[in-house]
């Protein structure tokens, strides 16, 4: 049997971990950016939150965009776009500049969620949907962790702008392999074995529409409405440990650059785990039980455990204890994306077929990115007046909110009613 998924999955994983790096870059540089442009706490807050609401708004319509362009055009697109204004970040100038610049380079990312669910939907056998989600979503983490660490070392010794063009440079660079490499979905690719397609079991014909009755019923059932609270609190804790961890290490143990990079690139590199291991987590749980309970404990465990690791953290930020505090974010990110093959998931088994997963999940996501952008505001005014660990110890009421979410509004009939509309739907298009 071939084994061309794997080679999907893997460039699915390049592509969102250069995207990571690309957002990293800009906290790593903060300290070079004020010092440069003298701008303020709150006005690095505004750069971030307008970042943000471009990313999450464009969220909405990206999803469809993603649908009507395909899984290999709209990764071409999209990584063109983002990669571009990359590159013309340290050209902003002013402040304006920099919301202008900063705005259209969060839109051209807002596909890539989505695409990555269309990735997984066509390219992956039900039984390893959770496993090829995440693992190529872990780029999320390995692009922090890489680029943390390269762009800090950029940022000391070849100068800020050096870390935004270079990081820019490398994703046009993939940008021609992914259009040889990926078709759309298995039926449209020559290269795959008979075997592979019947494994994977997803044939979908190439005149498949969105079914708009379908996504209609997803967001207006107690499961979808549930799984609307589950991603915006969702989107508060990710925001806070994916881009704060630098800032919080340089202004509360009064490290520099490179030290507070290195332990932000720890963070990184336990979240990466945390991708890893969810997606096996997850699909073991799932076969191992009724599907609806196998999510329940996917996500209520590792995230109470999460939130306890940064109650904890609060004690030994307050003590000094730099390194330690850290490693209790390091592992709390661990820990809250062991839940990722879980919720994440979810929306790809209810989405109603192939041709509205995109959609149906860019709304979610856009939900998501939406809180995420308002974190970049509520993160730097707390952490203005009472500490970045005050700031980060609020992600403890999200995360409480996020398993209550999941526990308790998502209900079974109206569960299983969506999951098997679509699983009746794909054994449609595969026959």
């Amino acid at each position: 049997m071939t084994r061309k998924r794997y080679l999907v999955f893997f460039l699915m994983f390049l592509v969102i971990a250069i995207n990571y790096m690309d957002r990293v870059n800009f906290s790593v540089a903060i300290p070079a950016i004020r010092h440069v442009f003298g701008f303020s706490l709150q006005g690095i807050g505004t750069i971030a939150f307008v970042w943000g609401i471009f990313y999450a708004v464009a969220n909405f319509p990206g999803g469809w965009i993603a649908d009507r362009l395909g899984l290999r055009w709209g990764i071409f697109t999209a990584f063109g776009w983002w990669s571009v204004f990359t590159i013309a970040t340290p050209f902003a100038g002013s402040f304006p500049g920099w919301l202008v610049v900063r705005g259209l380079m969060g839109a051209g990312e807002a596909p890539i969620w989505p695409l990555n669910s269309k990735s997984a939907n066509a390219w992956a056998s039900p039984s390893e949907r959770s496993t090829a989600f995440t693992w190529a979503g872990s780029g999320q983490y390995v692009g922090p962790a890489i680029g943390t660490l390269l762009a800090g070392w950029i940022v000391v010794h070849l100068g800020w702008q050096w870390a935004f063009i270079l990081f820019g440079v490398a994703g046009l660079i993939l940008l021609p392999i992914w259009l040889y490499v990926v078709r759309d979905t298995p039926a449209h690719d020559p290269a795959i074995g008979k075997q592979e397609l019947e494994w994977i079991g997803n044939r979908e014909p190439s005149n498949e529409k969105a079914d708009w009755t379908g996504i209609k019923e997803v967001f207006f059932s107690r499961t979808g409405l549930a799984l609307l609270i589950v991603y915006l609190t969702f989107g508060y804790i990710l925001f806070t440990f994916l881009y704060w961890v630098p800032s919080y290490m340089y202004y509360t143990f009064h490290m520099g650059i490179l030290k507070s990079s290195a332990w932000a690139s720890l963070g990184a590199l336990l979240g990466f785990v945390g991708f890893i291991l969810s997606g096996p987590f997850n699909d073991g749980l799932a076969a191992r039980m009724d599907k609806l309970n196998a999510r329940r404990i996917g996500v209520a465990v590792p995230m109470l455990v999460a939130a306890g690791c940064i109650v904890i953290s609060l004690w030994t930020a307050g003590a000094g204890l730099g390194g330690l505090t850290a490693a209790l974010i390091g592992l709390a990110q661990l820990l809250m994306n062991m839940t990722v093959g879980a919720w994440a998931v979810t929306v790809i088994d209810i989405s109603p077929n192939q041709a509205s997963t995109g959609f149906v999940y860019g709304i979610y996501n856009g939900v998501l990115n939406v809180m995420g952008a308002f974190n970049s505001l509520i993160l730097t005014a707390i952490a203005a007046r009472l500490g970045f660990p005050t700031a980060f110890g609020s992600a403890v009421l999200f995360m409480l909110l996020f398993v209550g979410s999941f526990l308790f509004l998502i209900d079974r009939p109206s569960y299983t009613h969506l999951i098997d509309k679509a699983a009746g739907a794909r054994a449609l298009a595969a026959a």
